[in-house]
């Protein structure tokens, strides 16, 4: 069963005069072991203190895939990105930070904060650091630590951070309200998988996305087993 709930998103008047128009409202779309939604362009003309901001109903705890879409039509400056930011509920100070910049540089970097080690940006990549042909992929599992792709490659392998959940997700570009536009055009998309791997097959498909042809493999292997099994236990009923 699919529920699907309308999300509005709202910036405040100045927002909206400075960068642009109202652009309606969103919709979420809800199934048992995923969520995904939507932001539009403006997302990233909202400034660091003011970002938009995705809160999940229920944290998603330890194991999770979360997918990046960057559709976004960036102005022809240098310095234009979409900052996304994965938190942690309050009152923990742990956060996962992507950069991506616009088409002048496509820049892209990966930081982590926590309470012990601070803000430390464990990968940078000053030119063409990311592709909209493949989409970005973050990944958490118990025992596996944190995995990330750029849409080329695997850029962050199994890096323990002592484990994550998911309270939200923020976006912002700005460094200040009244920095030069980012976007002008496209939306963002998110899409998270979360849950105990064993209940569902599909939780396999993005993880092949990270690891290679070898997890796609693996993820086929575990889906027809558990297909030959259903099957022969249908046939000694």
């Amino acid at each position: 069963m699919i529920l699907v709930s309308e999300l509005p998103f709202v910036l405040s008047q100045q927002q909206q005069q400075l960068v642009n128009p109202p652009q309606g409202e969103y919709k979420v779309i809800k199934t048992k072991n995923s969520e995904q939604f939507v932001f539009p362009y403006s997302s990233s003309n909202s400034d660091r203190k003011n970002p938009f901001v995705y809160t999940f109903d229920t944290p998603k705890v330890t194991n999770w895939i979360l997918t990046i879409q960057n559709n976004m039509s960036y102005s022809d400056m240098q310095n234009a990105k979409t900052i996304v930011k994965l938190q942690e509920p309050t009152p923990s100070e742990k956060f996962i930070e992507i950069a991506m910049f616009g088409d002048a540089s496509k820049k892209f970097w990966v930081a982590v904060n926590t309470k012990e080690s601070g803000y430390i940006r464990v990968y940078e990549h000053d030119n063409d650091g990311w592709s909209r042909d493949q989409p970005v992929i973050v990944a958490h599992a118990n025992n596996q630590g944190l995995t990330i792709t750029n849409g080329q490659r695997i850029i962050v392998d199994k890096l323990s951070i002592n484990d994550f959940t998911i309270a939200s997700i923020a976006v912002y570009g700005k460094d200040e309200p009244t920095s030069a536009v980012n976007t002008y055009g496209g939306d963002i998309s998110f899409n998270v998988i979360y849950g105990n791997p064993s209940n569902s097959p599909l939780y396999y498909f993005p993880l092949a996305m990270i690891v290679g042809i070898g997890g796609l493999v693996v993820g086929l292997l575990v889906f027809k087993k558990r297909k030959t099994s259903s099957e022969e236990q249908t046939q000694h009923q």
